[in-house]
């Protein structure tokens, strides 16, 4: 099969909502394609809060079919079993990682959760913001 392959921004910066969900992005299963790699660029501002990757198998996805993916990144960091990496108000994210992903996917989607930052709900500027998602399949 030849490659068509792309990179699409999936989430523009993330301002002052304390939670986020990135656009749901067509995978390689989706399109046919079997090497399943995907891979995730994330540039975090001083970001306090949790990051997860998510995917689904559905080609019509309601919220109860996406789970989480726990890949590796360019440095090395492993995301926890639970499923997200997570960066605190004493050291707070900034600068620009990847995760690559493998699995024959047919949707991918970025979930920004701060659901345990302060009551989950009112932004504060001290907790940043990711500032763009990419993803390239």
């Amino acid at each position: 099969m030849p490659s068509k392959r792309r990179s699409i921004t999936v989430m523009s910066a993330s301002g002052t909502l304390m939670n986020k969900k990135s656009d749901a992005i067509k995978g390689d299963s989706y399109y046919g394609y079997t090497d399943g790699l995907h891979t995730f660029q994330v540039v975090y501002s001083q970001y306090i809060g949790r990051i997860r990757l998510q995917g689904t198998l559905s080609l019509d996805p309601a919220e109860a079919d996406w789970f989480d993916i726990i890949p590796s990144d360019s440095t090395g960091k492993r995301f926890n079993d639970n499923g997200y990496l997570q960066w605190n108000a004493n050291a707070p994210r900034t600068g620009s990682e990847a995760y690559t992903v493998q699995g024959n996917y047919t949707y991918l989607r970025l979930f920004m959760d701060r659901t345990h930052v302060a009551d989950g709900v009112l932004y504060d500027i001290s907790y940043g913001q990711v500032s763009q998602v990419i993803l390239s399949s």
